[in-house]
């Protein structure tokens, strides 16, 4: 079958070569939001496009998808006739020349157990298992595609997203997005209700943490006004007991100046001795022994020189 390949096309991750999946990006954009806007709930679509064989290679290109509605309340695995008779109305209205190619499924954090059910799905709602799932796990955001080979679901490494007008998959989505737009006006409402609700509730706390505040304040106040008139008693009776201390010195200073005779004056009384006279230690032979005289000789005078005398 003769293929064209898009011209504005972009790669993401690696191609190994054993299958090309080509997605419209107008396609990528909704069914991301749709995950966006599950608040937690499982999400399900189903991916129409076309696939062929092209110089012996597969080739998905996926350019519209129709949402699966109340996925998230399925009663078991299987798609109901009624999910079907949706699917195939939508088909013929807004998407003529395409065919189902697969289908998509989101969550929030994908879980080893879900690989078992997701198999289980795929095995039982497509008869032609040569189908691709699209997983986006809307905790972290990551998204990957998976083909059904050897009765498994084989992940691919990598994908192409391709740019090109799109008016049928464009027209799908305004028409949907009016839809979810009502749905959540609807919801919006609600939610203001209980923001308006959630104010009020944080109003009174916070009026009541302001009292609480005030009052705490008014404590505050009295302690500090306490603590000053301490404070000043004591600093007064410290005060009287300095001017004491102050006054005794200035007494004591008052003394001393009026008697400075008083001070360091040292008396020296003396007393008449009586002397008694002392035995003589002369032996008596001695004591009237006389000691001759000797008379000095007279040194005659020298003539005076020069008129000087010597």
């Amino acid at each position: 079958m003769q293929w064209t390949r898009p011209k504005s096309v972009r790669q993401i991750g690696e191609i190994p070569g054993r299958g090309r999946i080509y997605m419209e990006d107008y396609v990528i954009r909704f069914v991301k939001r749709l995950a966006e806007q599950s608040h937690g709930m499982e999400k399900a679509a189903v991916l129409l496009g076309a696939s062929l064989i092209c110089d012996g290679e597969k080739i998905y290109q996926i350019s519209g998808v129709v949402e699966i509605h109340n996925f998230a309340g399925r009663s078991g695995p299987k798609f109901t006739d009624e999910d079907w008779d949706y699917i195939y109305s939508e088909m013929k209205e807004n998407f003529t020349d395409l065919e189902i190619v697969g289908w998509f499924y989101s969550c929030q954090g994908f879980s080893v157990n879900q690989a078992g059910q997701l198999l289980q799905m795929h095995k039982l709602n497509f008869e032609k298992r040569d189908k691709v799932l699209y997983l986006y796990d809307e905790t972290d955001g990551e998204d990957s595609f998976f083909l059904y080979r050897s009765g498994q679901l084989e992940k691919q490494k990598g994908y192409y997203i391709y740019y090109e007008k799109n008016p049928e998959m464009l027209h799908y989505m305004e028409r949907e997005n009016n839809r979810h737009v009502h749905i959540v006006e609807q919801e919006d409402d609600r939610v203001v209700r209980n923001i308006r609700g959630i104010m009020e509730e944080k109003e009174k706390f916070r009026t009541k943490k302001k009292q609480k505040e005030v009052h705490m304040g008014y404590g505050i106040a009295a302690v500090t006004a306490l603590i000053v008139v301490f404070a000043f008693v004591v600093l007064m009776q410290n005060q009287s007991a300095l001017n004491q201390v102050k006054q005794q010195l200035n007494t004591i200073q008052t003394m001393n100046r009026s008697h400075p005779a008083n001070q360091d004056k040292t008396i020296v009384e003396t007393q008449k001795a009586k002397l008694t006279p002392c035995p003589s230690t002369v032996p008596p032979t001695q004591e009237n022994t006389s000691v001759p005289s000797v008379s000095p000789t007279p040194v005659p005078s020298a003539p005076a020189q020069n008129g000087v005398a010597q």
